[in-house]
């Protein structure tokens, strides 16, 4: 009777095989638990993950609400880039931003887009004009906008309506956001309805009022556009003073696309 012996390059690749297979597994397992997941939009599906959005070349650009809005030059946009973590007493650390489930987020500002405010150093301006009027400027606008915000900007903002209706939203919306709005109209971009209401805004009662106006603060005008996309409000916001501003703030607005909405 004659013994046959197991080839040993087959128990070496039967071996490799399976450190392949298990290592495969780990690194699937590993990107599923620790990659940032991918927002996608499909037809007829409501992405599961909220995006913050991108600002790519002079356009924001959000994935879940599925627009895209220019930024104009001369200005800037602000939206959630990091979450900060606290290290220590005081101390604070930034990473870059994790999306959560849509399902999880209450009430978020997608983006702000105001001015640009071109920081001044106040040694080097010293050194290039002999003065100090231009840091003296830019020092004053700064503490301006951080008591009042800057003289205009737009806001998008959004609510999570956890199954509510947008009607039942939107009547508190009306009555407490901003108490002087008039009468809404309708006003569709891109292919989406919104609603438009404009008024002025409220620092609550007299007295309140009184010290906002000691302070050095003025009223803005406000027009707001509200819509309904994937369970959510979505509310944008225009502050601002002058017919110009306004202007330009609206204009922003109108080139506001939508694109592959479900």
């Amino acid at each position: 009777m004659t013994t046959q012996r197991k080839d040993p390059t087959i128990r070496v690749l039967t071996i490799g095989t399976i450190l392949i297979c298990i290592g495969s597994l780990v690194y699937y397992l590993y990107n599923l638990h620790v990659s940032r997941p991918k927002v996608t939009l499909t037809e007829n599906t409501v992405p599961v993950y909220m995006d913050y959005g991108t600002v790519e070349g002079m356009e924001y650009c959000n994935d879940f609400f599925a627009f895209r809005l220019s930024v104009p030059k001369g200005h800037n946009a602000i939206y959630k880039r990091y979450d900060y973590l606290k290290t220590g007493f005081q101390i604070t650390d930034s990473v870059n931003a994790v999306p959560q489930k849509a399902s999880m987020i209450e009430d978020l500002t997608l983006v702000i887009i105001e001015p640009e405010l071109e920081k001044i150093d106040f040694m080097k301006s010293f050194k290039e004009t002999n003065s100090i009027a231009e840091w003296n400027a830019y020092h004053s606008e700064r503490s301006k906008r951080e008591r009042f915000g800057a003289d205009y900007q737009l806001s998008i903002r959004v609510h999570n309506l956890a199954g509510a209706s947008a009607a039942a939203y939107e009547e508190q919306f009306q009555n407490l956001h901003h108490p002087g709005y008039r009468s809404p109209t309708t006003k569709e971009i891109s292919g989406v309805s919104f609603r438009e209401y404009h008024g002025m805004e409220s620092f609550g009662g007299p007295e309140q009022q009184t010290m906002f106006t000691l302070m050095g603060g003025k009223n803005k005008h406000i027009i707001t556009y509200f819509t309904e996309i994937n369970g959510f409000s979505l509310s944008i916001d225009m502050f601002y003073y002058t017919e110009a501003q306004k202007a330009l703030l609206q204009d922003m607005f109108d080139e506001l696309h939508f694109f592959s909405l479900p």
